[in-house]
């Protein structure tokens, strides 16, 4: 008598072929998966910053802004009151890097060609020490950041509104 254990070459190519199609079936729907969530995980770090930075100006009773990049975004304190990121005589909070979010960036479609809504600056915002958003002209500031992902196919945005109240859309 013979002793059959195991498998013949014929039981184990039939069960790389099932589990490679299976892959190839999962595959597509895991990667849009991915690149929704990281559009997701984003935004919410740009609503983040913006709660971050309207605090941050009330609770040391000075003007803190966020500014946009091509490569990166930061909060800083504007101690000279110039509504921009000065390296040397602004404090910088924080600095997020966008390669932190692969497959995501500002909209080039939306703002105006940099994904952004903003006005005096056009750059980002600034929080007064009351909490509300202002602008370099003396009135209330507002904008939107665009994000889109890799595939183009979802876009996410974060508004803040003259209130100061911020949302993502």
């Amino acid at each position: 008598m013979r002793n059959n254990k195991g498998y013949s070459l014929m039981e184990i190519m039939t069960a790389i072929g099932i589990v490679a199609i299976l892959a190839a079936v999962a595959m597509p729907g895991y990667i849009g998966w991915r690149s929704k969530a990281q559009l997701g995980r984003a935004a919410r770090n740009v609503y983040s910053t913006f709660q971050k930075a309207k605090m941050e100006s009330v609770r040391r009773n000075e003007n803190c802004g966020v500014e946009f990049r091509a490569d990166d975004y930061v909060i800083y304190m504007d101690s000279n009151l110039n509504f921009e990121f000065d390296a040397g005589t602004d404090e910088a909070i924080q600095t997020t890097d966008w390669s932190e979010y692969p497959g995501v960036e500002l909209d080039p479609g939306q703002g105006g060609g940099d994904g952004l809504t903003f006005a005096n600056p056009a750059s980002g915002i600034v929080f007064a020490s009351d909490g509300l958003p202002r602008n370099s002209v003396g009135g209330l500031g507002s904008g939107t950041v665009f994000l889109i992902n890799q595939n183009n196919a979802r876009q996410n945005s974060v508004t803040i509104s003259t209130a100061g109240n911020i949302r993502i859309d």
